[in-house]
């Protein structure tokens, strides 16, 4: 395998393992794509032909499709597509409305908030591994949704601590969610935030502390979600990306 920095930093041919983000048609049958590459990060890719079936790729321009990219940085800079390897498809997934949304979501938030050309290797691993816990279809969407952000915002420093309180360091039992953090009973302030009880939060940091890439955990765990609750904390950690 050629160095995928061959194809970033001047003119020249490089590989790298990664997933379909975003795709749309340009111009004389050209497809633009987002990729989110290994050791590369996002990055945005030209396929020329592939829209009007000149070139093709063997269904490895698909959005959420993973493989090896292959690559091909020009003279003026622009970077080319020249050959895809699929290595998962997740076509189950497609099939299920309510995970595919789920995976469209996170390819739009990372979109949004990944650097160009900046590597999130261990984002890019939970990517993958919580899009097979929504493939198979074991887990409620909003609980493997709230694994996936939660893990993100862990990986960037940005999630809550679920453990102790925000303002005194206390254990926490019952606490309040704000968007500060959470708090304990007595430091919690009046008025605002997101109560949760004891059962609540041992569930949150069940699904939190689990790995995605070890199914046989999830199975062993004994969740009891009340209600909305990953739901709710789910959109709690969309709101604190949309901060960043």
């Amino acid at each position: 395998m050629e160095n995928i920095l061959s194809v970033l930093d001047q003119q020249g041919f490089g590989t790298a393992p990664g997933v379909v983000l975003h795709r749309r048609i340009a111009g004389e049958g050209d497809l633009l794509l987002t990729l989110f590459l290994k050791g590369v990060g996002m990055i945005r890719v030209s396929a020329r032909g592939a829209a009007g079936g000149k070139v093709r790729f063997g269904g490895g321009t698909e959005p959420l499709v993973w493989g090896n990219f292959g690559l091909y940085r020009g003279r003026g800079g622009s970077c080319h597509l020249k050959s895809v390897d699929v290595a998962d498809d997740f076509l189950t997934l497609r099939g299920r409305p309510e995970p595919l949304f789920a995976a469209i979501r996170w390819a739009k938030l990372l979109m949004r908030h990944l650097m160009a050309e900046h590597a999130a290797d261990d984002l890019l691993t939970s990517l993958y591994w919580d899009m097979k816990l929504l493939d198979r279809g074991d887990h409620p969407v909003d609980v493997v949704e709230f694994h996936f952000l939660w893990r993100w915002l862990k990986n960037w420093g940005l999630a809550p601590d679920l453990t102790a309180c925000v303002r005194c360091g206390a254990r926490l039992t019952a606490a309040l969610w704000t968007g500060d953090g959470l708090y304990c009973e007595p430091c919690a302030p009046p008025g605002e935030g997101w109560a949760l009880s004891d059962r609540e939060l041992l569930n949150l940091r069940a699904v939190a502390g689990l790995k995605a890439s070890a199914p046989a955990a999830w199975n062993e765990r004994s969740l009891s979600p009340s209600g909305n609750l990953f739901a709710t904390a789910k959109r709690r950690l969309e709101s604190l990306l949309m901060e960043v």
